[in-house]
């Protein structure tokens, strides 16, 4: 139920409690169902009550529910929640589950989701939140996901295994190579190597073999099991330390590896 009438008239309160029963989110789709209305007056009342601020548009056909004593222009929801009710299937990876997992205490403003559905851009904006888009096919949600629950909300999130081995694949969604060091060296900390490469190998790139094997060597973190694990898997070819840095740099033969971007020695943690 509505707390205060703002702005609104009896028949209009009555019709907001009807939509919002028990929901955060609600669609032109949805008012036209409970309210027995056509869609081009359900969309116009989803307007209206966004103009007093009873709702705030998510995006194009999707709306969701202010608190009444939340401000109405300032207030946001959860960037994850967010994600969740509009490209889900999905999980988060990359930073984002790092710094959940606790693998990084930086904090990014772009959160990294990776759905089934397909996008048209790889960039996009909620409300006030920032997202790097990346597509998955649904076999991906059948392993090395863990359930999170976030305001009453079901989430998943790469676990930190796959976290390290998906920027490593793709160091951008870590911060770039020199993060994705430190936020291999975290996992290193608490947990066993030996899942890296097993999902290295089931994600199908060996790059990430090369990569990771280079940086337990070059760092000097010891792990000799593991480097050798990672060298039994290198594929031919020479892959570049991170995609996105520039094409030149020393060639490392023992990794097929080019250096493209120097990696100072962390500290032990």
């Amino acid at each position: 139920m509505l707390q205060n009438g703002r702005g609104i008239s009896g028949v209009g309160r009555a019709e907001l409690s009807a939509v919002l029963e028990d929901r955060r989110f609600v669609s032109p789709e949805l008012v036209a169902r409970v309210l027995g209305v056509d869609a081009k007056v359900a969309a116009r009342k989803l307007a209206h009550w966004a103009e007093q601020g009873w709702l705030r548009r998510v995006r194009r056909g999707l709306y969701i529910a202010v608190p009444v004593e939340a401000p109405p222009q300032s207030w946001s929801q959860d960037a994850l929640v967010l994600a969740s009710a509009v490209w889900s299937p999905c999980y988060f990876s990359g930073f984002t589950a790092a710094h959940h997992w606790g693998l990084t205490e930086q904090v990014f403003r772009t959160t990294i989701v990776k759905t089934t559905q397909r996008v048209r851009a790889s960039t996009a904006s909620l409300l006030d939140a920032e997202y790097l888009l990346m597509h998955t096919t649904e076999d991906a949600l059948e392993w090395g996901l863990e359930l999170v629950w976030r305001e009453e909300v079901r989430l998943l999130f790469a676990d930190p295994a796959r976290t390290v081995v998906e920027i490593l694949d793709a160091p951008r969604v870590g911060g770039g190579i020199r993060h994705a060091a430190e936020i291999l060296q975290a996992y290193l900390d608490d947990h066993e190597g030996e899942r890296l490469v097993q999902y290295a190998l089931r994600l199908g790139n060996r790059a990430v073999l090369k990569r990771l094997g280079y940086l337990l060597e070059s760092q000097g973190w010891g792990e000799p099991e593991l480097i050798a694990a990672c060298r039994a898997g290198l594929s031919s070819g020479i892959s570049l330390l991170d995609p996105d840095g520039p094409r030149t740099g020393p060639r490392v033969p023992g990794w097929r590896l080019r250096a493209n971007v120097i990696v100072e020695p962390q500290e032990p943690s």
